[in-house]
């Protein structure tokens, strides 16, 4: 694969000497997490703050990962990077209109037995992670109207990644990020190293929706229902919807009684 440089950044990264993979791989950088250096191999964030000629500063993550593969139909044995999954899925959602991370550089290489990869996105500055915001002290003073437009914006942003095809197999609260836009609130999807394509609409609500009913525990009853029927755009859930939600209630309790030992 050639490697990627978005052309609205080219210019920036150039002039902070990151207009390329093997320099983005080799850039110092101070984690934000702890390196995961499960699975025989490595994969870490760190966050880059690059300057541009007319004094503007823009925060970026940059994402290394080394051996972290999964299996494809071109590299059955030795994988790819699931970083190349998770800049395929961003590219396939903002070709649909789905907000998500704004790649700025990409790239993979096998050198030797070792796999590598780099992805670079825009920081998410005045983001904050909705399973954050929902426990906050700011969602308990904001007024009804307010919530009910974080959960509507929440809402469509799964709905469009849905309708997009895609299933994001890991949609904890924390995978969300909401901020402030305009009269009311954006809301992008991140971490799609895990997402894949599911053709059966039902099983792509119910595998998401179940992850990220049982991981919001600061709505309540009525905002679940509001969440809902934003997610189906519709005032009245049909019967197959309400079987539908239902189904994920029951699935989102399950999974939080304790198991036994």
């Amino acid at each position: 694969m050639t490697d990627f440089i978005a052309p609205q950044w080219r210019a920036v990264l150039a002039e902070n000497a990151l207009d390329s993979v093997d320099a983005a791989w080799t850039r110092e950088v101070a984690w934000v997490e702890a390196p995961n250096d499960g699975r025989g191999g490595l994969s870490g964030v760190g966050r880059v703050n690059l300057s541009s000629a007319q004094g503007d500063t823009t925060g970026a993550f940059l994402k290394r990962q080394q051996n972290h593969t999964r299996p494809s139909w071109k590299h059955p044995l030795r994988g790819e990077a699931t970083f190349k999954r998770e800049f395929d899925m961003v590219q396939h959602l903002q070709a649909h209109g789905v907000p998500t991370l704004e790649p700025m550089l990409f790239g993979e290489r096998h050198v030797a037995n070792e796999v590598r990869a780099v992805l670079m996105t825009v920081a998410l500055d005045g983001y904050q992670p909705l399973d954050a915001l929902v426990a906050s002290e700011e969602f308990n003073r904001m007024p009804p109207a307010e919530k009910r437009q974080l959960l509507a914006a929440t809402a469509h942003t799964v709905r469009q990644m849905h309708l997009a095809g895609v299933q994001h197999r890991s949609l904890y609260a924390k995978h969300l990020f909401a901020a402030r836009q305009g009269a009311g609130y954006r809301v992008v999807v991140i971490d799609l190293e895990k997402s894949r394509f599911n053709r059966v609409p039902v099983l792509r609500t119910v595998h998401d929706l179940v992850t990220l009913n049982y991981r919001t525990t600061g709505w309540s009853r009525t905002q679940r229902l509001y969440f809902f029927k934003q997610y189906y755009a519709t005032s009245a859930l049909s019967g197959w919807q309400r079987a539908v939600c239902k189904l994920i209630a029951r699935r989102s309790r399950a999974r939080l009684k304790p198991r036994a030992k």
